[in-house]
């Protein structure tokens, strides 16, 4: 009988700092970009080229990964290289320069979550509390990202968005050495259990889940583009921008670690299904209302199902999925598929959308992917019953 693994804080100490650092790049780097001179297309350029780096990084790493048994190390070496990236970002130099330095950064910053993840899904495999455990290693990414966030904003309104590299580099560093502590489980199982990557994507039913996943990273691409910018133009501070970008993480931490109970009654795919239709109503409310704070509110609590539910569904979905040999490019197609193709999409037809028309035009088409989304999920889940039915066959 499989027995329940103790809760690794090695993997916490990973996904926090990790997260932690996404607190101070997601909210904060288009407004130093913006201070740094480039215009809102090339900021809109820049963060697309960044999502697009999810398109070759993970599924490299996840390729080297899987085939060289070597998770840990290549974890940790990819760790010290980002930091190591991003550091002549503190030297002056105007869109190219930054276009460089942010692309070499990402390329090894893609590494880390498919490996993490990977890491995870072999400790996590044949555990009865899967879900649950999961959940509460996801939510010290939440709580590192509440932190940075929270901190960042005060300290940004007072010394200047100029440090926002500085905070960044030092969070990288802290990651580096969290990536160092990890230890990796290599044989989790007794006989390896041995997929096809190909085959399985050759499946109705994951193809549909993957086109549903790019299409909701694509519905996030004017938030993790424009967001920022977009409450700035609106007259909050930076502190408040802070806020906002915290309250549906908050949320989100309290799903995390009471999603075991929540999976088991309702299901991967009806969960995607909710998340879908409440992302869809959140980014319409973010395109019309966000003028009003007490709606933007609502607007950001709706974080908890546009990324939390979503995301925890979709990963637990893709462990299935891709077991033993194909965990690491399962992941990798996660990452590639939604934030590289997806995110990139979404990144630059947001940024054309709010050069050309306006900035609630580029949420406007969030909240049509997500609707069009929705219905890939929901192709995705009748596949998935066919396909069961088959297999009971």
């Amino acid at each position: 009988m499989s027995q329940a693994r103790p809760f690794d804080w090695r993997l916490g100490a990973v996904f926090g700092t990790y997260f932690a650092t996404a607190g101070v790049l997601a909210p904060y780097l288009p407004l130093y970009l913006q201070h740094r001179g480039l215009t809102g297309f090339e900021i809109g350029v820049v963060l697309a080229m960044i999502q697009g780096m999810r398109l070759v990084g993970p599924s490299l790493w996840g390729y080297l990964a899987d085939h060289s048994t070597h998770r840990q190390a290549i974890l940790r070496g990819t760790a010290l290289a980002a930091c190591l990236a991003l550091a002549p970002l503190l030297a002056p130099g105007g869109f190219w320069f930054v276009f460089v330095v942010l692309f070499a950064f990402n390329f090894f910053l893609t590494a880390q979550m498919p490996l993490a993840e990977a890491i995870t899904a072999a400790r996590l495999r044949g555990d009865p509390l899967a879900a649950s455990r999961y959940g509460r290693l996801r939510a010290f990414g939440s709580v590192g990202f509440i932190a940075l966030v929270l901190a960042c904003g005060p300290l940004f309104d007072w010394a200047g968005i100029q440090w926002q590299p500085v905070v960044a580099l030092i969070m990288l560093a802290v990651s580096a050495l969290a990536a160092w502590q990890v230890r990796d489980r290599h044989h989790p199982d007794a006989a390896p259990v041995r997929v096809s990557v190909r085959a399985r994507l050759a499946e109705p039913r994951v193809r549909w889940f993957f086109v549903s996943v790019a299409l909701m990273v694509f519905a996030h691409g004017a938030l993790y583009t424009y967001f920022s910018l977009y409450l700035a133009q609106l007259g909050y501070s930076k502190t408040a921008i802070g806020v906002f970008w915290v309250v549906g993480v908050v949320i989100e931490i309290a799903f995390f670690f009471s999603q075991g109970p929540i999976f088991k009654r309702f299901g991967a795919f009806n969960l995607l299904a909710a998340a879908f239709v409440l992302a869809a109503l959140r980014f319409a409310l973010i395109a019309e209302l966000a003028h009003w704070w007490l709606v933007l509110l609502l607007a950001q609590v709706l974080h908890a199902a546009s990324f939390a539910v979503h995301h925890s569904a979709s990963i637990l979905t893709v462990q299935q999925w891709f077991p033993g040999s194909a965990a690491a490019r399962g992941q990798a197609l996660y990452i590639s598929i939604g934030y590289g193709l997806g995110g990139t999409a979404g990144s630059l037809v947001a940024a054309g959308l709010w050069s050309a028309v306006g900035p609630a035009a580029a949420f406007w088409s969030s909240s049509v992917a997500a609707v069009a989304g929705y219905f890939a999920v929901q192709r995705a889940r009748r596949h998935d019953t066919v396909h069961g039915r088959a297999v009971a066959a």
